[in-house]
């Protein structure tokens, strides 16, 4: 009788218990597909436009963040695009610069709706009519590309890329045949010769002397020493010297500009010495414009001729001159003179002493 009564008992406790596990397996299996039994989300219903969905279908999952946000909810089509309707969770932040695309799961198929929340302002979700990205299909760009290289290859664009190669080929080859034949710049310098390095290290070895020199030149100018020295030298003595050059030139232009002196006067517009000045060049503008060129050649052609029958009396021996110059017997009588005026002298000379003496013995009488 008592077992009777305990396996109606046993039975409800297993019922009681396997219906808790169900629940639980429910309750879960709602919490992990997004929707909260005990309090419940949120939810607001979006609309996306969209040019071409790429294949996206209700109950596809939205996604924000790397999450599950909701779910599209139905695809409405119209003449000019179609509008996706999704309804999505209350916490979605969507700004100005949101991005809403259609993304595939992965290469076997499937969709989802990608929503990314973007920088700027914050939209309303309730009245903002959103717009979508065309979605990028991977098959048919793989198609237009297979497509297209079968256009390439079935043509002569190919065989003329190959035959363009061989001959590019070729061509290296001939250059490097001839750089390690040592042809060329290139090839001297990948060549056993080394003279094109002693060149360069000697031009190197140039430089270093100019980069030396100049380090001895700024050193100078750092001293002071030199023209350029002592201009960048802390010694103010040029800078008075050209400040005092200066202020003579700033006297100089002071004096000009107040008419002082021959030049002041002259750059001065009312002083009279400029109305001399032009008095004075009009009238040698006078004068050279009374010049008669044709009488001053008249006389010097005069003279050239009277000079010229001079000179032939010259050559011809006329006038005394002339036989200075020509004859030489006058030359021969001169000399002769010269030499009797010699010894005459030196007579003179030698009676000297006598008459000395002579004057000497008379005053003595």
């Amino acid at each position: 009788m008592s077992t009777r009564n305990k396996d109606p008992f046993s039975e409800a406790i297993v019922g009681i218990f396997m219906l808790a596990v169900l629940a639980l397996l429910v309750y879960f299996t709602i919490i992990i597909s997004g929707v909260d039994v005990l309090q419940g989300r949120k939810k607001i219903t979006v609309g996306i436009e969209f040019s071409d969905v790429g294949g996206l279908k209700a109950h596809d999952n939205v996604m924000y963040r790397g999450t599950k946000v909701g779910t599209v909810d139905e695809i409405l089509l119209s003449p000019s695009n179609l509008t996706v309707k999704a309804e999505i969770d209350r916490d979605v932040v969507l700004r100005s610069g949101y991005r809403a695309a259609v993304c595939n799961l992965s290469m076997l198929g499937g969709n989802y709706l990608l929503l990314e929340e973007g920088e700027g302002e914050i939209l309303p979700l309730e009245t903002t009519a959103f717009k979508g990205e065309t979605p990028t299909d991977w098959m048919r760009d793989v198609s237009n590309i297979a497509k297209n290289l079968n256009e390439f290859t079935s043509g002569g664009e190919l065989k003329a890329i190959v035959t363009n190669i061989e001959a590019a080929s070729a061509k290296v080859l001939d250059v490097v045949t001839r750089v390690e034949r040592g042809e060329g710049t290139i090839g001297k310098l990948l060549s056993s010769d080394d003279s094109v390095y002693r060149d360069i290290s000697a031009a190197v070895g140039d430089a270093k002397a100019v980069m030396s020199n100049a380090n001895i030149i700024v050193a100078r100018v750092e001293r002071g020493e030199g023209t350029v020295g002592k201009l960048l030298s802390s010694d103010d003595t040029v800078y008075n010297d050209l400040k005092s050059t200066l202020a003579s030139a700033n006297e100089i232009a002071r004096r000009l500009r107040d008419g002082e002196g021959v030049a002041g006067r002259l750059l001065a517009k009312d002083d009279p010495l400029n109305t001399e000045l032009d008095a004075a060049i009009a009238a040698f503008r006078n004068a050279c414009e009374s010049f008669d060129a044709k009488e001053l050649v008249e006389g010097a052609n005069k003279l050239v001729a009277s000079l010229t029958a001079t000179a032939q009396r010259l050559e011809n021996g006329e006038g005394t001159i002339g036989k200075l110059i020509n004859d030489p017997t006058l030359y021969e009588d001169i000399s002769a003179l010269a030499k009797d005026a010699r010894q005459v002298l030196d007579n003179f000379r030698d009676t000297t002493p006598i008459s000395t003496f002579g004057s000497l013995v008379t005053g003595g009488l």
